[in-house]
């Protein structure tokens, strides 16, 4: 049985999100179903043999765990071996874990970490209705880190640290789900998962802009909002504006 997320922490996360304003959250929401129109497109089972390494630059510039990376993984990998890669990731029957760390496990050109993180997000917006978002960022197991720990504010009871927010893939998938209904009991029309990606990554933006802001003193003015870190790390385009002093 999932950890039961804090109920005023998911409102007062939401009420941040809204702050951003109707037409914020309706061109972030369009971009995310541009990114998944670009996964589903290209990953089509009869695809997959003809993708060119320009294709899956397009792609992989768009994942931020390896956008930095996304030439040299094309470089050091094979193109028959990222593409055989991808059609056991995508259409083999094996569960959520299995497939993304045995994708992983066949790239070449960055960390196993960041790969698997490439193979969590391609599942997702590939199949966006199928697979919920599970990257580092959301959340990490062997970290104890990402935007999920910002939604439960009681310490953890056995196991260990917070490996309350899971450990597989299923566990993970219901501390999500939960988010969805959370969303559409405040009222929101969620018709799908994009709104919790969004919902995700405003919450570890704010993390990021804090810890900056927290450590980095003379930073104040030089970093985007956390508006902007939430679209850079679900890989749309963020123009860079930066804070007023």
């Amino acid at each position: 049985m999932a950890t039961k997320l804090d109920y005023a922490l998911v409102r007062d996360y939401l009420v941040k999100l809204l702050q951003e304003g109707e037409e914020f959250l309706k061109e972030f929401y369009q971009e995310l179903k541009g990114k998944s129109s670009l996964f589903q497109e290209t990953f089509k089972r009869e695809k997959i043999d003809e993708l060119q390494e320009e294709d899956l630059l397009k792609v992989f510039s768009t994942v931020f765990s390896v956008r930095r990376n996304a030439q040299r993984i094309l470089r050091e990998t094979p193109l028959d071996t990222l593409r055989e890669a991808l059609k056991e990731l995508l259409y083999s029957r094996e569960g959520f874990d299995q497939k993304v760390w045995e994708f992983a496990k066949r790239l070449r050109g960055a960390e196993v970490r960041r790969l698997r993180d490439l193979g969590a997000e391609i599942l997702h917006f590939t199949f966006p209705k199928k697979y919920v978002l599970w990257n580092s960022w959301v959340w990490d197991p062997q970290t104890e880190t990402g935007a999920v720990v910002f939604l439960k504010e009681e310490p953890p009871v056995g196991g260990k640290g917070r490996q309350m927010f899971g450990t597989t893939y299923e566990e993970f998938e219901e501390i999500y789900k939960q988010i969805y209904e959370l969303l559409k009991e405040f009222g929101l029309k969620v018709e799908d998962y994009f709104f919790v990606d969004i919902f995700l990554a405003v919450i570890y933006g704010t993390y990021v802009d804090y810890m900056t802001l927290s450590t980095m003193h003379s930073a104040k003015g030089f970093f985007p909002p956390a508006s902007v870190m939430a679209k850079r790390l679900l890989g749309v385009n963020a123009p860079i504006i930066y804070k007023e002093v």
